[in-house]
C-alpha cells in the first residue's frame, strides 16, 4: 500500500516543485515536511488538506493519513502533530521533569554521546519563553536531544535538501535563499557530532555541497572574499568523505567562481590544476570545472593559444560526462552544454575572435532556458566584448547599458553579472575608454556594485 510519505514525493516530483519550495507554499518548516515525506511524522488532517490542494491531488494524498499509533500509558497519539507549540513547550519544561525524562531517552543507549545537560536545560528554558513568538528554538532543542538516533533515513533526508538547493542557488534570491541555507547548514553542524560510521560520512558529503553551495551564493552576492573561507571549509569536508569526486567538485566550481572573486587569474589556474589533479583527470563535473576554468583564466590572461588549446580539452572532457551531468541544465553539479558554449564564447570574446565568439553565445542564448538570467545576462556581456573588439565600441557600451537597465535592481549587482561585464569594459581600446557610452556603462556598473 502507498504510504503518505511515498504518495507525496511522488506528487512533488511529478509537479516538479521542490521540498522547500513546498514548505514556502504551506507555509511550513521544510524539516518538518521533511519528516512527513519520509514517514517519519504523521500530519494533521488540515496539514494533509493543504498538502492535497496545492500538489492538486483531487483528495488521493489527504486520505492516505495513517492511523494513530496510541501510546498505552496515555492513550494520547505517539506522532500526532497537532499539539500547540505553546502546550508541546509547557509539556517537556514544566517543573524540568520534562526535561529530564528526555534526557533519560537521550542516554538511554550505550553508544550515544553525552549531553551537555546544564547546557540544554538553558536552552530548553528560553525556547520556552519564546515559544509564542518563534517555535523554531524549540524545535532545535527537541532536534539536538534526539540527534544521537540519526540514521540513514536522516541522511536521505539531508541529501535530498542538498539536492535541492543545488537546483535553488544562482535561480532563487538571495535575500530569500541564504537565511534558510544558513539555518539549515546551522543544525546540520549540530547533527555531524552524534553520528558515527557511513551515516557520518554521508552527511559529510552533504556539508561539503551545502558549504559549497553557500559559497556560490555568496559569490552571487557579490561577497567573494567571504566566500573564499567557505570554499575552504567544503573542500576539508569533501576530503574527509574519501571520495575524489566530491573534492574535485568542489575544487573544481570554487576555481570558476574565484573569476568573479577578485582572484588573481594565476592563482585560479593553480586551482584549476588542483581541481584536474584530485579529480584524477577523469570526466566528472569537477574536472571538467578545473579544465573550463584554467581556459578562462589564460583567456583573461591574454595567452589565447594556450586558452584555445586548453578549450579543446574542455570539449573533451565535456564529450565523455555522465548522461546525468552533461544533461543537467538546472542544477550547480551539472555541466551542460550551455557552460561549454559559455566558455567558448569567453575565450573566443578575449581573443578578438569575433565570429567564433558571436557562434558561441547564439548557441548559449539558444539552450539557456529564460528564466536563467544570470548565465543570459553574462553571455549578454560577453557580446559586448565582442562589439568593442569588433571596433564598436559606442555599440558595445550602449548593448551594455540596455542589458543592465532592463534587469531588476538585485539581478542587475549579481556577482556574476558584474564580473563578466568588467571583464568586457577590460577589453575596450585604452583610447577609447573616454568615450561618453563606455563612462556612462562604467557609472551605471558601479553604481549597482553595493548591497
Amino acid at each position: 500500500m502507498t504510504t503518505f510519505g511515498a504518495k507525496l514525493r511522488a506528487l512533488m516530483a511529478e509537479r516538479q516543485i521542490s521540498q522547500r519550495k513546498l514548505a514556502k507554499l504551506v507555509p511550513c518548516n521544510d524539516g518538518h515536511l521533511s519528516k512527513l515525506a519520509n514517514d517519519r511524522k504523521r500530519p494533521s488532517p488540515e496539514l494533509a488538506a493543504r498538502l492535497d490542494e496545492l500538489l492538486d491531488a483531487d483528495g488521493e494524498l489527504a486520505v492516505l493519513i495513517p492511523e494513530r499509533p496510541v501510546s498505552p500509558a496515555s492513550g494520547r497519539s505517539m506522532c500526532d502533530d497537532t499539539t500547540s507549540a505553546g502546550q508541546g513547550a509547557l509539556n517537556v519544561t514544566a517543573s524540568g521533569t520534562g526535561g529530564e525524562h528526555l534526557f533519560r531517552m537521550v542516554d538511554a543507549g550505550g553508544d550515544n554521546v553525552t549531553v551537555d545537560r546544564r547546557a540544554l536545560l538553558g536552552l530548553m528554558a528560553a525556547a520556552t519563553a519564546s515559544a509564542l513568538h518563534d517555535t523554531e528554538p524549540l524545535r532545535e532543542v527537541f532536534e539536538t536531544a534526539l540527534a544521537s538516533d540519526a540514521g540513514d533515513r536522516d541522511a536521505d533526508a539531508w541529501e535530498r535538501i542538498a539536492h535541492s538547493y543545488a537546483r535553488e542557488v544562482g535561480w532563487a534570491a538571495d535575500s530569500v535563499l541564504r537565511p534558510d541555507l544558513t539555518a539549515d547548514f546551522a543544525e546540520l553542524t549540530r547533527l555531524l557530532p552524534t553520528v558515527r560510521g557511513a551515516t557520518r560520512t554521508r552527511l559529510i558529503h552533504v556539508a561539503a555541497q551545502m558549504a559549497a553551495l553557500m559559497a556560490i551564493t555568496l559569490t552571487n552576492a557579490g561577497e567573494g572574499r567571504v566566500a573564499r573561507r567557505w570554499w575552504r571549509t567544503a573542500a576539508r569536508a569533501a576530503d574527509q568523505t574519501g571520495d575524489h569526486r566530491i573534492a574535485a567538485l568542489v575544487r573544481g566550481r570554487a576555481a570558476v567562481f574565484a573569476l568573479y572573486a577578485e582572484t588573481p587569474r594565476l592563482s585560479v589556474l593553480e586551482a584549476a590544476e588542483d581541481a584536474i589533479a584530485v579529480g584524477q583527470g577523469k570526466a566528472c563535473t569537477g574536472v571538467v570545472s578545473g579544465y573550463a576554468a584554467k581556459a578562462q583564466a589564460l583567456a583573461e590572461l591574454g595567452r589565447h593559444e594556450e586558452a584555445i588549446a586548453v578549450l579543446a580539452d574542455v570539449r573533451g572532457i565535456f564529450e565523455q560526462l555522465p548522461d546525468a551531468v552533461g544533461r543537467d541544465r538546472g542544477s550547480q553539479w551539472g555541466w551542460s552544454d550551455g557552460r561549454l558554449h559559455y566558455v567558448t564564447s569567453l575565450v573566443h570574446t578575449c581573443a578578438g575572435n569575433v565570429e567564433s565568439g558571436q557562434a558561441a553565445q547564439d548557441a548559449a542564448l539558444a539552450v539557456y532556458p529564460n528564466r536563467n538570467w544570470q548565465a543570459r545576462g553574462q553571455v549578454e556581456m560577453h557580446r559586448v566584448g565582442v562589439l568593442m573588439c569588433a571596433g564598436d565600441v559606442d555599440e558595445g557600451a550602449r548593448h551594455m547599458t540596455r542589458v543592465l537597465e532592463g534587469l531588476p535592481a538585485e539581478q542587475r549587482s549579481d556577482g556574476l553579472v558584474r564580473g563578466s561585464a568588467l571583464t568586457s569594459l577590460r577589453l575596450v581600446d585604452p583610447a577609447e575608454s573616454a568615450r561618453a557610452s563606455v563612462r556612462q556603462a562604467r557609472e551605471l556598473l558601479t553604481s549597482t556594485g553595493g548591497r
